[in-house]
């Protein structure tokens, strides 16, 4: 897929209950007797003084800059790209994939990707479901631009030691948010489906060609189960 960074204007994030917009810096309590300032809103996975916290951001951070530094050049052979990567990390063609393609994601998410980087709370699974639901809205970068700031708001905290969006809540959030705005492609043209199964060195990889609303039913089953 391709990675077009919008040009067009993107929309103001909505303000939080706090009246902080979206991926502005978070603010800070004064602190006293020379501790170190505290922030008055964040996540349970950032709080301070909490070395298990700490160690949980430094490592879905080292993960964010790890998998940004491997996105392979769009001119290149990405499917062999890929798949000397995959063997390399010990991963399938089909999980590898995923991911890059939810870090190609991100480039298109300005917003998201300044809140994420306050705090790093995005780990890979939310990172994938982001660029799957995110899918229905197609090419639309005034669509795209618009789920940005309502996540970016989203996943924004609002209180002290707040719960981190799960996966599933996130994907509720993107779903409800692009069915009540009717951001969804609405496709006219009929696709006719094709499987492709590709074989490499006694592992199969499965390829289908289909219309959106089939492949979201699809990728619905396979989240559930």
């Amino acid at each position: 897929r391709g990675t077009n960074t919008m040009t067009s204007s993107t929309p103001s994030p909505t303000t939080t209950g706090d009246t902080r917009p979206a991926g502005e810096s978070l603010d800070y309590n004064t602190a006293t007797d020379g501790e170190a300032d505290v922030p008055v809103v964040f996540y349970a996975t950032n709080t301070p003084h909490n070395p298990i916290a700490a160690a949980g951001v430094k490592a879905r951070k080292n993960s964010w800059l790890f998998y940004q530094s491997l996105l392979p050049d769009l001119d290149d052979d990405v499917d062999l790209t890929l798949t000397s990567l995959a063997k390399d990390l010990g991963l399938s063609y089909s999980t590898l994939s995923g991911i890059i393609r939810a870090h190609f994601r991100m480039q298109e998410l300005p917003l998201v990707t300044a809140t994420n980087s306050e705090q790093w709370i995005l780990d890979t699974p939310r990172l994938r479901v982001i660029d799957r639901e995110i899918e229905r809205v197609g090419d639309n970068h005034e669509h795209i631009g618009l789920v940005d700031a309502a996540l970016a708001d989203f996943l924004t905290p609002t209180a002290p030691s707040q719960h981190v969006p799960t996966v599933a809540e996130i994907r509720r959030f993107i779903r409800d948010f692009i069915d009540t705005h009717q951001l969804a492609v609405d496709d006219t043209d009929e696709v006719e489906p094709t499987l492709n199964v590709a074989v490499h060195n006694n592992r199969a990889t499965i390829s289908l060609t289909c219309d959106k609303a089939t492949a979201a039913i699809i990728a619905r089953h396979i989240d559930a189960h």
